[in-house]
């Protein structure tokens, strides 16, 4: 399999992923995308809002209104960051952090379902494989 095709095998699994995920999401009235930068935001602590939008891959922009939204839900709060006046930080609730728990939960029996029929073997070399590719992108990513 080439590299395009590669992409869009890993493309198309994280969209079934998300679809199987988007329920749980729409329970709490967010969408999959709010809820995916709630669980960076909420896993990696106090976060500046251009570093969270780099991991996300979204400039800050387009960013700061779901964060907006977020923020008036209760899900997170802005805090000045200590080292730079001007830049914000995103911190996690303690609404959030109810979330996250619950959501590890659902999302394990969710996600259980559908790796059920993989040997357990295949999914541990699958996880092994998955965690070098990350390995190699973020080694280029780092010599550029």
């Amino acid at each position: 399999m080439n590299e395009i095709g590669l992409i869009e095998l890993f493309w198309n699994i994280n969209r079934k992923i998300l679809k199987r995920l988007a329920p749980l999401a729409q329970k709490e009235g967010l969408s999959i995308t709010e809820m995916v930068v709630l669980w960076k935001a909420h896993h990696a602590g106090g976060r500046r809002v251009t570093s969270l939008a780099d991991e996300l891959g979204v400039p800050p922009s387009t960013l700061t209104g779901m964060l907006d939204r977020l923020v008036d839900g209760g899900w997170l709060e802005r805090d000045g960051d200590p080292d730079d006046r001007r830049a914000v930080v995103m911190k996690s609730t303690a609404k959030l952090g109810e979330l996250v728990r619950a959501l590890k939960h659902a999302s394990s029996r969710t996600l259980e379902k559908a790796f059920r029929s993989l040997a357990q073997n295949t999914r541990e070399r699958l996880a092994g494989d998955l965690a070098s590719v990350l390995e190699c992108l973020e080694r280029e990513e780092s010599s550029e």
